[in-house]
């Protein structure tokens, strides 16, 4: 029904005073009646005067008619979400029920409860979604590997639905899918954007398993040729505080090494293995330990490990434009490693440079010519310091001698860019520099941000971030998913390598990296402070064959400087800096005369991710025939054969894809490559194992659900969830989606303006008859 309103064009008392004045006039020419007009006929044109001053001084009040449009037809649309997940089979619910069966039952007798005012439909999920009806959920079980909250919640979103919609996510609230927690908010969040609140109900309480396992500090080593190196695995248990069990180092399916440990009460025991190997080549070991009775999985009783042996060590270049304290405490560091021999430069002074090499001792095995210094003065020395490594120093005279020789650049594994190196990088420097990466493999790292102040196009193709200048801020750092998945550093008590970082000292930055590139891969980032979107801190990117590492910030030194309080993270720095170099070269690039070399992303998989492989090819070969790959393994019939796809712009880079594999051993190799036992280069090895955090973490996760509801408008079901959703989302469509209503003013209706010209024209006629006009 239409209700009539008045929304004044003018202030009242201006439209007041308008009205008496008309009045007042109306009045004075009333009075005044000609003698040639009679009184009817004056009577009736004072009449009609008097109604067309009248409609205008309404018109002036602006009259507007105001509709409510009715909402669209149809009912809004409720999606129940029901959990079929492992760990749904936990036998902990109110009714003393498997969480699944609990779950099926409210979501049947939700549906049939509001089918009167909802268009509902069900969904179960795990890893992925799918439709179900309501009747069809008493013949499923709950099985899924994984759960995904977030892919749940997008993928039932709709994106056109005017008469509204809400979801009921039925659920423990475990989510252990890729992203995280972080995953879960940005799809909660979302769904409030779309106006479709989530109703959360937790089933399930606390339950817990017995579980034993073993995980390795570092899964990939790499040593020389008869050096001793440490594998240092941490076995971790649930509810099994004081056992005792074997813990076994094995080689080609043999017990190698053999120990018996206590298993502590905090969670966790170290146990340290020695390996060592007298040929060059890749070695597979495992650590295993016994299963104990109780356990509910053990496939994670085993832990796998590469051991990379080279006959020659790390060569590593670091470039610095001035000295800093990062660049020294950097210098000590990597000396501490036998398996790198470096080479510094530092730049003093226009026209003088100091050059420091670091090689190894005398007693281990030689490692070839590290190159001639370039322009180098007289008055070198060389030392020999207590701790046995022969270092060597003389000054230079020329910054951009440096890398001005493509062949002397072959003889480094790795160059370290610190700042202000524009002396160092001349356009022929980047072009040996890329050359050298994408063609020979090598990798380069700029590891305090920006390596000069202003990054010209030449050098930024080569880098994975941009830079905009900003003011000094300071940050610390998390690592990323990707970041965690590579096990870089130690625990540390009980906090795990993803909790360390963040309690270490902050770095300072005064250039804020930009988004990275599309195919850069964020491995830690800085820890967003109110509400700011978090930046990358340590990023890599394929060139070619070779990387480029981008590392944020200044004042990494205090982290191997730490105070009494945090001396228990004093390992993190070296662990950090060894673990990114040994990542750098564990991959087996092309040595002279090689034309092609296979590489394992990782060395053990989920079930739950697809599995792929990088074939690395010279450019000369590439334009050739790209050779298959050919898998093989426990868990496949017949080998199968896969076609190496290009990756982009990086020549001589292909992905191999093998899919999601079942849980086993497999191995993989490129076809027509001439075996040679002494070079392995073409061939890898990988294990494939079960997704179990779902059949062990079985604690439910109110707190999750209530965040879900709350973040996305909705509300958390105790009770009745029919009459809870049903009251409720009629409150919340109230308040987010108000009725309309449609609003039309007096002067928009036609006969409005006609009905006044004919009342003023009548008066106009009937005084010009009269013979006024």
């Amino acid at each position: 029904m239409a209700e009539l309103t008045f929304e004044p064009l003018i202030t009242p008392t201006l439209w007041l005073t308008l009205a008496v004045m008309a009045t007042a006039l109306m009045a004075v020419y009333a009075s005044r009646r000609p003698a040639s007009m009679k009184r009817g006929r004056w009577a009736t044109a004072i009449a009609l005067m008097s109604t067309g001053l009248l409609l205008t001084l309404l018109i002036l009040l602006n009259p507007t008619w105001t509709n409510e449009i009715e909402p669209p037809a149809g009912k809004p649309l409720l999606t129940v979400l029901v959990d079929t997940s492992a760990s749904m089979a936990t036998t902990d619910s109110d009714e003393n029920q498997p969480r699944y069966e609990a779950a099926r039952l409210l979501a049947q007798s939700t549906t049939r409860d509001l089918r009167r005012f909802f268009d509902v439909r069900v969904r179960t999920f795990d890893s992925l979604t799918a439709p179900a009806e309501p009747e069809e959920l008493s013949g499923r079980s709950p099985g899924g590997e994984m759960t995904d909250l977030a892919s749940a919640v997008t993928g039932s979103l709709e994106q056109d639905r005017p008469q509204g919609q809400a979801m009921l996510l039925l659920s423990d609230g475990i989510h252990n899918s890729p992203g995280g927690i972080d995953s879960v908010r940005t799809a909660s969040h979302l769904a409030k954007a779309m106006s479709a609140p989530i109703y959360t109900k937790t089933i399930g309480g606390q339950a817990s398993v017995y579980d034993l396992r073993v995980e390795l500090h570092s899964p990939q080593q790499l040593a020389y040729i008869g050096q001793k190196v440490p594998i240092r695995a941490a076995v971790k248990h649930v509810g099994l505080p004081g056992a005792m069990t074997k813990v076994a180092l094995l080689h080609n399916e043999k017990v190698m090494d053999q120990r018996e440990t206590r298993l502590m009460p905090d969670g966790a025991t170290d146990v340290r293995f020695f390996i060592s190997q007298e040929k060059r080549g890749l070695y597979r070991y495992e650590v295993k330990v016994d299963p104990l009775p109780g356990e509910v999985v053990q496939v994670n009783n085993t832990a796998s490990c590469v051991l990379q042996v080279v006959d020659e060590p790390i060569r590593v270049l670091l470039l610095e434009g001035k000295p800093y304290w990062d660049g020294k405490f950097l210098m000590r560091t990597l000396s501490a490693d036998p398996a790198i021999a470096i080479e510094s430069i530092v730049r003093l002074t226009d026209g003088r440079l100091l050059r420091r090499m670091l090689s190894r001792a005398a007693s281990q095995p030689a490692a070839g010519n590290a190159g001639e210094a370039p322009s180098a003065t007289a008055g070198g020395a060389t030392t020999q310091p207590a701790g046995g490594r022969p270092e060597n120093w003389s000054i230079l005279t020329s910054a951009a001698d440096t890398l001005a020789d493509p062949e002397k650049i072959k003889v480094y594994q790795i160059i370290v860019l610190g700042r202000d190196t524009e002396r160092f990088l001349d356009e022929a420097a980047i072009t040996n520099l890329r050359n050298w990466i994408s063609r020979e493999g090598g990798s380069l790292v700029c590891y305090r941000g920006a390596p000069v102040a202003q990054v010209d196009e030449r050098l930024g193709r080569l880098l994975p971030v941009r830079w905009s200048p900003t003011r000094e801020t300071r940050f610390r750092v998390q690592l990323t998913e990707q970041g965690r998945d590579l096990r870089w550093l130690p625990t540390v008590g009980d906090l795990t390598e993803g909790e360390t970082l963040p309690q270490l000292p902050t770095l300072a930055t005064v250039a804020r990296p930009e988004k990275p590139k599309p195919m850069a891969v964020v491995l830690a980032a800085s820890t967003a402070e109110g509400g700011s979107d978090a930046d990358p801190v340590l990023t890599y990117q394929a060139y070619g064959i070779g990387r480029v590492v981008v590392v944020e910030g200044a004042g990494m030194w205090r982290w191997a400087f730490l105070p009494p309080e945090h001396q228990v993270h004093d390992e993190i720095y070296g662990a950090l800096w060894q673990s990114l170099l040994r990542w750098l070269v564990s991959n087996e690039h092309l040595r002279p005369g090689q034309d092609c070399t296979l590489q394992a992303d990782k060395i053990t998989f989920s079930t739950t991710e697809r599995v792929s492989a990088t074939l690395l090819m010279r450019e000369e070969a590439a334009r050739g025939r790209i050779p298959s790959v050919e898998l093989t393994g426990t868990a496949v019939d017949r080998p199968e054969s896969f076609a190496p796809v290009a990756t982009g712009d990086n020549p001589g880079v292909f992905r191999v894809d093998f899919g999601r594999l079942p849980e086993g051993r497999y191995e993989a190799k490129i076809l027509g490559q001439k075996e040679d036992e002494d070079d392995q280069s073409g061939r890898i090895t990988f294990d494939v194992r079960s997704f179990a955090e779902e059949r062990l973490d079985l604690q439910a996760r109110p707190d999750l659900m209530a965040r879900i509801a709350s973040d996305s408008g909705g509300a958390v079901i105790e009770s009745d969830p029919a009459s809870e959703i049903h009251h409720s989302f009629q409150s919340y469509m109230a308040r987010s989606r108000p009725s309309r209503v449609t609003r039309i003013t007096a002067w928009d209706r036609w006969w409005v303006f006609a009905g006044i010209m004919m009342v003023w024209g009548a008066a106009w006629g009937l005084r010009r008859s009269g013979g006024l006009v």
